[in-house]
């Protein structure tokens, strides 16, 4: 082993890491002129308890679960959902799914990656066919990803080219309406909050002469564990096919241009994104993220759909009878 190279390895880590403690501490000692900043621009609110809503989450799982020598392949998607509803002294849980589904298909298409696009596309249009089946009586529902996201994925999916050689972009490209339907629905009602997992999003930290151009790592400084700040963001640019939904796509990227960003800063210490039309989740939620990482909600339907699907997975690759050639 080379341990000089290696040793440089660890130097350039350590260096990494103290020049972010140098700037975050740059950072707290101007804490009060940047809170200034940012009340000039947007107020800062704290969450007021008592506000006790019932949430709900949906994520899924995908992949290809066996192959053999000619060409089939078996791909799984599981979508799984639990819901928190508050009682008297006690939160009652509700699990959904999984949800299974498999297709199976030769292999007709160019490049590889296509397979995924239209499973990721498949997936979370099941996601949100799920989110109003099972809980549109909830107050809130959660989805695990930001809108955009959420439109991208659903887009490159329905936009790869031969969508039909297989059945699952004939399945896609079947419930497109409904899934268009549904997400309209959701949004319309009010009931939907998008937690994305990451953003380079910068809606805040431009708005001043701040030292950086990072909204997360600002609020963390500015902000305090339980407040809250709320932003109107600038249209978004969203791209779907039109064909069968001319009449949907105009009402649904209106509200999709019409939600309001909110960064509040979590019982862990962190700072999390949301985008929603409801004007306060942000009490209903804050219990959920007691720890650094995925938020609960998410995480309990991401682990049921995730365990179901690697258990699916094992068994497949055992009764494979070409695991050893491929």
């Amino acid at each position: 082993m080379e341990w000089e190279g290696f040793l440089e390895g660890y130097k350039r880590i350590e260096e990494f890491s103290i020049q972010g403690e140098k700037l975050l501490e740059e950072l707290r000692k101007k804490k009060k002129e940047l809170r200034e900043e940012v009340e000039r621009i947007t107020p800062i609110r704290r969450a007021k308890e008592g506000s006790y809503l019932s949430v709900a989450a949906v994520d899924s799982v995908f992949g290809e679960l066996s192959g053999d020598a000619w060409g089939r392949r078996l791909y799984g998607i599981y979508v799984s959902g639990v819901g928190f509803v508050p009682r008297e002294d006690f939160l009652e849980t509700r699990e959904r799914g999984p949800n299974f589904l498999t297709e199976e298909m030769g292999a007709s298409y160019e490049e590889e990656d296509d397979y995924e696009r239209v499973l990721k596309g498949l997936a979370i249009a099941k996601e949100i066919e799920k989110a109003k089946e099972w809980f549109f009586d909830m107050d809130l529902v959660v989805i695990d990803g930001s809108a955009k996201s959420v439109v991208i994925s659903i887009n490159q999916g329905m936009t790869v080219q031969n969508l039909e050689d297989s059945k699952m972009g004939r399945e896609l490209r079947s419930i497109y309406r409904e899934t268009l339907q549904a997400l309209y629905d959701i949004l319309n009602s009010g009931k939907l909050l998008f937690i994305p997992k990451r953003s380079g999003e910068v809606l805040l930290a431009n708005e001043f002469s701040s030292p950086i151009d990072n909204d997360f790592i600002l609020l963390s400084v500015v902000l305090e564990e339980g407040e809250y700040v709320a932003l109107k963001v600038p249209p978004r640019r969203y791209t779907l096919p039109k064909e069968g939904v001319e009449d949907i796509l105009p009402k649904l990227f209106d509200l999709l241009n019409h939600l309001r960003v909110i960064y509040f800063k979590a019982p862990s210490g962190q700072v999390k994104k949301l985008e929603t039309r409801q004007p306060l989740p942000v009490p209903a939620i804050e219990d959920f993220f007691i720890l650094e990482g995925e938020n609960l909600l998410t995480y309990y339907a991401d682990r049921s759909a995730k365990f179901h699907f690697t258990n699916y997975t094992d068994y497949a690759k055992k009764t494979n009878p070409w695991r050893y050639r491929l």
